[in-house]
């Protein structure tokens, strides 16, 4: 943005003119545009993406020659009484720009000048002299090229006066039209509508792809696990959340896990972890560690987001890194007999209800992440063997379920409430438990607003996994 003065005009003859003040050129206020920046790539992708949309000729106007009509202007040989006569001759004309040599160097306002030139001998006085008598002599001037978004900026600092008169638009400092204040809102508005508009278009096919990323895991644990459950609730379009399943030769590996952030950020987290498990689980493992499996997606993550701790790095796990992303998952591997799991997990839990009315039993996660910068980078973490004496559900929540604001006093849901809820509902299905859970969540929630993403999974064991 550049507010350049000019060049001062030379002086006037005597004349008609002779006792009328004269423009302050370096009063003006001249806007030109800047070489290319990724301001203006934007605008170029918006414009071409919306021309793709409409299929039309219709242009998104995304700079100030869009803005711009045609229209003739006053020189300061023009009397008052000219002026007058040109706004007579297009009532719908609400300003009119002076020019002189082919540079602007004011503008008149129609309501202005019709009010000033209608006082008692004012078109006696005035009408014969100079229009530059009633002219703004510091319009806001734009060079043709200027991006609509520095433009608004402008017309703000400007004031009202853009709004009210509109602005001056030039080509290598030459007259070319004008624009109004309602064309530029009108712009801006359009603007902003179809970045939202491809925006949410992004983001919506990003939806597609996370969603083909967990289709295999869809299909494993139906196939496996006939009464099971999976509530899965992405804050937003796309979320931080997902979870992974896969058939092997040792038995049924499950992974629910709840990356950094939420949206999009979150979705490139869940790619990450699922390109790792999608890599490391393969059909033909017959010995797979939780805990083991955990350390090495600790490993993997920190390498690929450059997380690591080097040596002499003192700068390591301190807010000068670039990042600290990471996630909280719970892995297990549930034997083929449905008896038993192995567990391991980085902050989730694991509850385990026995349909026979024994006690609950919550299996706590370890307290390190996974991937984070202050994860050391031979973090273990320990596999426990859980044995489930006869059929139970099992149920393994994120953070978005604990931490959710809600309920008459507008606290934390927290684990406390889960347990009491799975309690009062021992020995239904896992899909009954699950649905009654999400109309359950849905009203404790209330009217606040969904603070993160929220997955659940249920699922009955205790009887033979099928293969």
């Amino acid at each position: 943005l550049l507010h350049l003065p000019t060049t001062r005009a030379p002086p006037r003859p005597a004349g008609r003119h002779a006792g009328v003040t004269a423009p302050d050129q370096n009063a003006l206020h001249l806007v030109t545009a800047c070489p290319m920046n990724s301001l203006d790539r934007l605008y170029e992708s918006l414009a071409a993406g919306a021309a793709d949309k409409r299929n039309a000729h219709t242009v998104l106007a995304t700079r100030a020659e869009h803005l711009t009509a045609p229209a003739e202007p006053v020189t300061p040989e023009h009397t008052n009484d000219d002026v007058r006569q040109r706004f007579a001759l297009n009532e719908v004309q609400e300003t009119l720009a002076v020019v002189e040599n082919g540079q602007p160097i004011g503008l008149i306002n129609r309501h202005i000048f019709m009010e000033q030139y209608a006082r008692p001998f004012a078109r006696d006085v005035f009408g014969r002299k100079s229009c530059i008598a009633f002219m703004d002599k510091s319009p806001v001037i734009v060079d043709r090229g200027l991006p609509i978004e520095t433009l608004v900026r402008t017309a703000v600092e400007a004031g009202t006066r853009v709004l009210k008169d509109g602005f001056i638009t030039t080509a290598e400092g030459q007259y070319l039209g004008l624009g109004t204040g309602y064309a530029l809102m009108k712009a801006m508005s359009d603007i902003e509508a179809e970045k939202t508009r491809q925006l949410l278009s992004s983001i919506g096919y990003a939806s597609l792809i996370q969603r083909s990323h967990l289709a295999e895991s869809d299909l494993a644990l139906r196939d496996g696990l006939p009464d099971h459950a999976l509530l899965w609730q992405p804050r937003d379009v796309v979320g931080g959340d997902a979870y992974f399943f896969r058939h092997t030769a040792a038995g049924l590996v499950g992974c629910v896990f709840d990356c950094t952030g939420h949206g999009v950020p979150g979705a490139f987290m869940t790619l990450i972890a699922l390109s790792f498990l999608e890599q490391t689980i393969a059909p033909e493992c017959s010995t797979i560690d939780p805990g083991a499996t955990l350390g090495a997606m600790n490993r993997y993550i920190k390498r690929v987001l450059q997380q690591r701790q080097r040596e002499g790095d003192s700068s390591y796990g301190s807010g000068s890194r670039p990042s600290n992303d990471g996630l909280d998952a719970a892995l297990f591997l549930l034997a083929p007999d449905g008896a038993s799991l192995h567990f391991a997990s980085a902050r989730l839990h694991l509850l385990i209800a026995p349909d026979d009315g024994g006690a609950l039993r919550t299996i706590d996660g370890d307290r390190n992440g996974i991937g984070y910068a202050d994860t050391a980078d031979d973090q273990t973490w320990i596999t426990q063997q859980v044995a489930l004496c006869g059929p139970s559900l099992l149920v393994i929540p994120t953070d978005g379920v604990i931490d959710q604001i809600g309920g008459p006093r507008q606290i934390a849901h927290g684990r406390r409430r889960l347990v009491q809820f799975m309690e009062q509902r021992r020995g239904v299905s896992a899909r009954a438990l699950c649905a009654e859970f999400a109309e359950h969540f849905s009203q404790w929630q209330g009217q606040e607003r969904r603070r993160d993403d929220v997955s659940l999974l249920a699922f009955r064991c205790g009887t033979p996994v099928k293969p």
